[in-house]
């Protein structure tokens, strides 16, 4: 019996299975409800061939159930039931139903979300999590499909956490919620695009501080459209990536964002965890003051950036240098900008123009490329790579539209005396200056641009230009514009670039090569994939091993 046979019948005699949401390599999500009650809920059931006999990955199902029931907030998706059906042998999961899209769907459906809304969904994100997490439960897993913006009949929206199939009980907590031979350590566990380096190596000491990992690679996603390691295609290269290479700045794809955004990204993304945010209440205390008006969502303000906006361009956060080593970011701490968050709250949300970011920005001083890892990473990313390929096949996404597509730690450059600091990040004594745009006679200005793929082959004004570390050189007049062209393989764009008294602008050019040639896009404008908008009435969850 395939999942759409189910469609008509009684689960395990409790639940009339009315129509399939979703279905994956493990089986299928239906919508149903309770022959009772009447209820109507979203049932998981493990479907596939043997996987269904398969013990430890039942034990991992059911582990997802005892999990998420072990947490009261309103932040995770509440189980109801869990069984197996009599006639199939089947397990199954019963959950809440919910109406919405998660943040994998409002992101390919709207591209880089603003500031403000990115900051509010983290925020709640991190009330589930600090719950989940004093629960002793790590959920191993946050992604942008596992965050659920689930709609109330009123408009508002809540941030639900999807799917603790992998999270990693603690070892005192195991006795009381029983299956504690199925947490492996030294196992890789998670979405590799958004697992923390502690994940990507499968050292045995994996605790909270992942979570927090994932969750700023995710509020990334959020501000720019993209994640860090978005161009790497490989498997064995993105772990040895994730594990040696600090992610690029997230002003560099997103040069609206404030230093103050910026510096939350950052300090979430330390290599190492000891000098993340050491909680997901410490996370929250950060942000929390950040929006005008506390972290409660609507779903006016699900919509994409206005070109006005995108066209901001605020003040740098100066990023530290890479380690010598290139294996983890130097023990540093973030200082804000000078440019105080409140004083520019944004407005309606679905006006053009919606909210501006403070300050303007100046070319800074480009960090050197990090340092590829030693040949024993790369050992270890290629043992590490057939673990994931062996354990990672079962995600899905239900009511997908298409594939996934898928510290603080220096100091920021000012220009005044004064600072004002966010909380929770610690000025640095010096701060490094700013780049100005260097004349070379009074009518040209040198201006960097950074482009992307490194390796790309470009053309100023129909002239080869040579990028080094992923960054070209070039001049003109005040507001002369110039044709730069990126070519790789069958993939080429055309952008024109405007220099002006803050640089380049756009500042970034990023030639996407995943999709089919023809397909446009900058940094500056971040690309994305349309989708249709969800219809009401629909539950997004996932399985995964």
């Amino acid at each position: 019996m395939d999942a759409k046979n189910l469609v008509g019948t009684k689960l395990d005699g409790r639940y009339e299975v009315s129509r399939v949401i979703g279905a994956g390599g493990m089986g299928a999500v239906y919508e149903a409800h309770h022959v009772g009650t009447r209820r109507r809920v979203a049932v998981k059931v493990i479907s596939t061939g043997d996987l269904s006999k398969d013990e430890q990955l039942i034990g991992r199902f059911q582990r997802e159930a005892k999990a998420a029931g072990a947490v009261d907030t309103q932040h995770i998706c509440q189980v109801l039931d869990t069984g197996v059906d009599a006639g199939t042998g089947w397990p199954f999961m019963v959950m809440e139903y919910m109406a919405g899209e998660d943040v994998q769907q409002l992101v390919r459906r709207v591209g880089a979300l603003h500031a403000d809304l990115a900051l509010r969904i983290t925020a709640q994100s991190c009330m589930g999590l600090q719950k989940a997490h004093d629960a002793g439960v790590v959920h191993r897993d946050i992604k942008p499909a596992n965050l659920f913006l689930a709609k109330s009949d009123a408009g508002s929206i809540l941030v639900k956490l999807l799917d603790f199939g992998i999270a990693k009980v603690k070892i005192e907590h195991a006795s009381e919620l029983g299956d504690a031979g199925l947490t492996r350590t030294g196992t890789m566990l998670g979405s590799p695009l958004y697992m923390s380096p502690e994940q990507a190596r499968g050292v045995k000491t994996i605790d909270h501080r992942a979570d927090i990992w994932s969750l700023g690679i995710v509020l990334y996603e959020m501000l720019t459209g993209r994640t860090p390691y978005h161009h790497i295609e490989a498997l064995g290269e993105l772990i040895i990536a994730i594990c040696s290479e600090p992610p690029r700045p997230v002003q560099d794809f997103a040069p609206w964002i404030t230093p103050e955004v910026a510096a939350i990204v950052h300090k979430a993304l330390r290599a190492n965890p000891h000098e993340r945010f050491q909680s997901a209440a410490e996370m929250l205390a950060v942000i929390r003051p950040l929006p005008a008006d506390g972290t409660n969502i609507d779903d006016t303000m699900l919509v994409s950036l206005s070109e006005t906006h995108k066209a901001l361009v605020a003040k740098r956060l100066t990023m530290p240098p890479p380690p010598a080593n290139g294996t983890s970011m130097p023990p540093a701490a973030y200082a804000p900008s000078t440019i105080p968050a409140q004083s520019v709250p944004p407005p309606s949300l679905t006006q053009e123009g919606a909210g501006t970011t403070g300050g303007t920005a100046v070319p800074t001083e480009r960090r050197p490329a990090p340092q590829k890892s030693s040949a024993g990473l790369v050992a270890v990313g290629a043992a590490l790579s057939i673990a994931v390929l062996g354990g990672l096949g079962y995600a899905f996404l239900v009511n997908k539209q298409g594939p996934p597509q898928s510290p603080v730690g220096a100091s920021v450059a000012t220009d005044t005396a004064t600072a004002t600091t966010t909380p929770g990040v610690t000025p640095s004594p010096a701060a490094s200056p700013t780049v100005m745009p260097s004349p070379r006679d009074d009518k040209e200005i040198v201006v960097e641009l950074v482009i992307f793929p490194k390796d790309a082959v470009v053309h100023v004004d129909g002239k080869p230009v040579k990028a080094k570390n992923g960054v070209i050189e070039f001049s003109g007049g005040m507001g002369s514009v110039h044709k730069v062209k990126l070519t790789k393989g069958a993939h080429e764009i055309e952008e024109n670039v405007t220099i002006s008294d803050r640089g380049a602008r756009p500042p970034n050019l990023e030639l996407d090569t995943k999709s089919p040639p023809g397909t446009r896009s900058t940094s500056s404008t971040p690309a994305t994939t349309a989708t249709a908008k969800p219809t009401s009435g629909q539950v997004s969850t996932s399985f995964n091993d």
